[in-house]
């Protein structure tokens, strides 16, 4: 089938799979039917990924329950690692490990997907169902309607206008009787939660969950917890009037505080986040026809017969004229030719056959360079070898060791993954293959309580002050380079310990600088990719769920069998990746813009940056009595109260009683009330539509911003840590988390109001330091377009001067709004903005948006030329290069999916003008502390934000500060790349964030 509607909007239909659950379904029903289906011919198990394409192919030619979709998205689980387990560990935590046949088969679906044309969604940190949400958001706003393809409760609180879930035939009971196809709307959601959808989440969070290990309130269940809701109309008022419950045994239970920390817990565990900045827009995920003749080539090689003969039949192709797709053949059939696993799962790692050294991937020649590289490949690990460290006579051995050698790799064990706050278990060392071993420093008895304390410690392990003051000299001795996988939370643990550790090398850092873009930069996936070695597992040490018991009380011999065996490998990957980087001409960007970046962005993270909780608790009421006040107003304007979170009550207000224009009705009949259409309704004029967005924007502000950036106060250092990640972009990007405070909103003034209570300490200022119009800059550079440059040169306003290149206007007394119609179009081009996204943010025509972007590109044809030879380029060698020497790689450039390739073409177009942006920023970074400590002076730098760099200052010293930042960020290019552009970099400092931006 091929959509006929390529533009999401009113008309369209967008379906959301719920594509990790049809993993387990399918492999469930597959192992119901004859075992001889679920199984190739080399006994590489199947029958779940043949049951997941019968029913990919029954969505993409015929829809469900009559309904076709015109755009489809399959979403799965990334990991089990989600924000969640970071609110409560024990999350999922009793989940037992998936089938041992199912394993092999979830990178299957994932090929599987593609093969369909399609493209597999997931995403770091945020469940499927996260993305859903998102998604589902993003499609009514626009006007969509939406079907959830999914039986999974959790999702049924996106229910309501516009959004049903279909549940589809697989054969199981559930609690809507045999699970035969329907559709699930708000009344089949009241019938399971006594409650309509958006009382969901308060009654999930107190029942809780037992599969999800969701804790909720002690012996209430879902049917009294609907009562409680009715009752009291939410899960807010019930907590603030629990005093008033009769029955005894409910009313200690939610008024004890450590209940109602665990309820409120559940409640940010079982509300699904609606906001993720998703990788791939759903624009982009528009229903194609398939590759008939690729689709096929799988299906052959998977040996599904009845499948393959469908797919042929309905698409028009022989079947026997077309050749098993060869990545997918035996013996091992979902590995590459070469032995190259060709698809990862996702859900845990499958357990593939290693590698043997002879089939690493031919198009990394270089990995194979040198004898190190050899010696790392030659031989297998052999955890046997390894040495538990418990006498200081060991110890020094193993120091003097390393000296000798000059290079050690190494590893910290601790109690938890935040850096600032956790304690140090142990160390292990390697010096050679299998020539490793672990030091025990804080290992606990199995009963000891949860307070780390000697009293507790297990005999024979050297004191941990002991340890540490005799490793400190090797760890610091600039002789011996120490290596390391994500070094940054190992300088952070031992920093904190009074150790410094220098020189350095980060694996993880290597393969990013080689491979960005290719895979990712985990050890456990690097150990498969290089070493054909499958790495202890964490949990396989330490525990799940209910038997998680902490490194800390891991036996001895387990903990060394772990914990050296990462210094190992970390070796191992050294030798075989650090000779690619000459030969691959990667050195330079490796040694200036991703190794100092380690120490630096270390040293910012210990920092912090202060908050003031009393400006946060102050936003929050002031955010309150707004939406209290606007509550009122929009009362007072409807005639009556309602509940404004109900889209059903008020649509019923909008285009009911009001009766105003622009109404639209929902597949399920009720009124319309996304932000699009009320967008349309205030730009007309309405303000009782005004009122009801203003109200939106307040909640989300108050909910996710003021409410939330307290709990991140370190309780020994006051301040808010947030942790960087350094290979976590193909631009070269930093992200933050934890809290991610490079996206704290700026965009209107309730907004930045938050920046006022990130605050400097007394005595002293935060300085912001933006680089002004990088990227247009880096535009104006890379593509070489006079006109652009001669303006940036002669410092005249951009905007201005392409408005007047445009539109035949004078500079002088520019009309404000032909000024921001060119401001517009010159943000948008770098990132490939279309007639479409232009009308709808200058809420023009999308013709006139057409002729605006047409006409650009006539005024300013270098940006056209630039746009083409890159997509050229990147189609030819599936690669684009920063300024810097930065290789951003896009493999699924070639993609037989119209709208995938689209997406990674606009990416790549866009990678050399940002990634140069993250190169400069980077460079100027690495220089910035030196340069401060050169000059005397005391400030120090706190916040990295896309371009703008945040310090703290004395106040004498502001001014002094401002001009040397300016003068290192301005003269951060390498001499080597002269810009032909200016760069400019605006400064100032102020008591608090806002102020100083």
């Amino acid at each position: 089938m091929t959509s006929t509607q390529t533009t999401l909007g009113p008309g369209s239909h967008v379906f959301l799979v719920d594509g990790s659950s049809f993993v387990f379904r399918a492999y469930f029903q597959s192992i119901r039917q004859d075992a001889k289906y679920n199984y190739r011919t080399d006994r590489l198990p199947t029958g779940a990924v043949r049951l997941f394409c019968a029913k990919l192919l029954q969505f993409v030619r015929d829809g469900a329950a009559g309904v076709k979709p015109t755009h489809l998205v399959i979403i799965f689980d990334k990991s089990e690692n989600s924000f969640r387990k970071e609110i409560y560990p024990d999350y999922k935590a009793h989940r037992p490990d998936p089938p041992e046949d199912l394993v092999p088969q979830f990178p299957l679906m994932r090929a599987a997907v593609r093969a369909f044309g399609l493209t597999p969604i997931e995403q770091d940190r945020y469940e499927a169902d996260d993305l859903i949400a998102t998604y589902a958001r993003h499609a009514r706003e626009k006007g969509a309607d939406v079907t959830i393809i999914s039986a999974d409760k959790d999702l049924m609180q996106l229910i309501g206008e516009g959004v049903s879930m279909y549940d589809p035939a697989s054969g199981e009971q559930g609690k809507f009787g045999a699970r035969a196809e329907r559709f699930i709307g708000e009344k089949e959601v009241e019938e399971y939660f006594g409650v309509p959808p958006s009382k969901v989440v308060d009654v999930q969070a107190l029942a809780g969950d037992s599969t999800d290990n969701v804790p909720g309130a002690k012996g209430i269940g879902i049917k009294t917890a609907a009562q409680l809701i009715k009752e009291y109309g939410d899960l807010d008022t019930l907590l603030a009037r629990a005093g008033e419950i009769k029955q005894a045994k409910r009313r200690e239970c939610l008024t004890d505080p450590e209940s109602v920390k665990l309820i409120l817990t559940s409640k940010k565990l079982v509300e699904l986040v609606r906001d993720v900045d998703v990788e791939t827009p759903l624009e982009d995920l528009t229903l194609h026809e398939p590759d008939a003749k690729k689709l096929v080539a799988f299906l052959l090689a998977m040996e599904f017969t009845t499948i393959t003969r469908r797919v042929a039949e309905a698409y028009g192709v022989e079947a026997s004229e077309i050749e098993p797709d060869p990545d997918f053949l035996g013996p091992a059939g979902w590995r590459g030719r070469n032995g190259e696993v060709k698809e990862r799962a996702a859900e845990p790692a499958a357990p593939a056959t290693p590698a043997p050294a002879a089939a690493q991937p031919a198009d990394t020649p270089a990995s194979l360079a040198g004898a190190r590289a050899k010696e790392a490949l030659a031989s297998p690990i052999d955890r046997s070898k390894y040495e538990t460290v418990q006498s200081v006579e060991r110890l020094d051995h193993w120091i003097a060791d390393a000296m000798d050698l000059g290079v050690v790799a190494f590893d910290t064990e601790t109690t938890s993954l935040d850096a600032m706050s956790c304690e140090l278990v142990g160390l292990s060392l390697a010096l050679g293959p299998d020539r490793a071993c672990y030091i025990p420093l804080g290992h606990r008895s199995p009963g000891a309580n949860d307070l780390f304390g000697g009293a507790d410690l297990l005999a024979g392990q050297i004191p941990l002050q002991e340890a540490l003051a005799r490793l400190e000299p090797m760890l610091e001795n600039p002789s011996v380079l120490k290596i390391a996988h994500n070094m940054k939370y190992d300088l952070q643990v031992l920093a904190r310990y009074g150790v410094t550790v220098a020189p350095i090398e980060d694996t993880m850092l290597i393969s990013y600088a080689l491979d960005t873009g290719r895979n990712n930069h985990g050890l456990d996936e690097l150990a498969l990719k290089h070493l054909g070695h499958k790495n202890i597992a964490f949990g396989e040490v330490c525990g799940t769920g209910k038997n998680f018991i902490g490194f800390a009380r891991v036996a001895l011999d387990k903990a060394t069998e772990y914990a050296a065996e990462d210094a190992d490998v970390s070796l191992r990957l050294w030798r075989v990746l650090k000779p690619r980087l000459p030969a691959e001409s990667m050195t330079t960007v490796y040694e200036t813009l991703e190794r100092p970046m380690v120490a630096t962005l270390a040293a910012m993270e210990r920092r912090g940056v202060a908050i003031d909780r009393n400006i946060l608790s102050r936003l929050s009421g002031e955010f309150a009595q707004a939406m209290a006040r606007l509550e009122a107003d929009i009362y007072e304007a409807a005639g009556e109260r309602f509940n404004l979170g109900s889209p059903k009550q008020l649509g019923d207000i909008l285009f009911g009683k009001m009766g105003l224009p622009g109404a639209k009705k929902t597949a399920t009949g009720a009124w319309s009330t996304s932000a699009s259409v009320l967008d349309e309704l205030a730009e007309g004029g309405n303000g009782f539509a005004a009122l009801i967005l203003e109200w939106r924007q307040l909640a989300k502000l108050k909910s996710t911003y003021t409410d939330a950036l307290p709990g991140f106060v370190n309780p020994q250092t006051h301040r808010v840590h947030t942790s960087y990640a350094l290979a976590a972009t193909t631009t070269g990007r930093l992200s933050s988390s934890e809290p991610n405070l490079q996206n704290i909103p700026v965009r209107n003034e309730m907004g930045r109001k938050i920046r006022t209570a990130f605050v400097a300490e007394p005595g002293r200022v935060l300085i912001s330091a933006d680089y002004s119009q990088i990227e247009l800059r880096l535009l104006a550079h890379v593509a070489d377009i006079p006109q652009l440059k001669k303006a940036f040169a002669e410092g005249i306003d951009i905007h201005a001067m392409t408005a007047s290149e445009m539109f035949g206007v004078p500079v002088k007394d520019m009309p404000s709004e032909i000024r921001r119609r060119a401001k517009a179009i010159n943000f948008g081009i770098i990132y490939g903005i279309s007639a479409f996204g232009l009308a709808n943010q200058l809420g023009i025509p999308r013709e006139e948006a057409g002729a605006y972007i047409k006409k650009y590109f006539e005024r300013f044809p270098g940006i056209r030329d630039y746009m083409d030879s890159t997509r050229k380029a990147v189609r030819e060698n599936g690669v684009v290069t920063t300024i810097f020497g930065r290789k951003c790689h896009f493999p699924r450039i070639a993609s037989s999916n119209a709208s995938e390739r689209a997406f990674f073409e606009r990416a790549a177009i866009n990678a050399p003008i940002q990634g140069a942006a993250a190169d400069i920023i980077r460079r100027a970074m690495v220089r910035m502390d030196a340069a401060l400590i050169k000059e005397g002076l005391a400030a120090q730098m706190l916040l990295q934000v896309h371009d703008e760099l945040v310090f703290e200052a004395p106040a004498a010293e502001a001014q002094a500060t401002i001009d040397l930042v300016k003068r290192i960020m301005i003269d951060a290019p390498h001499p080597a790349v002269q810009l032909s552009v200016p760069l400019q970099v605006d400064a100032r400092a102020a008591a608090n964030w806002d102020e100083a931006h």
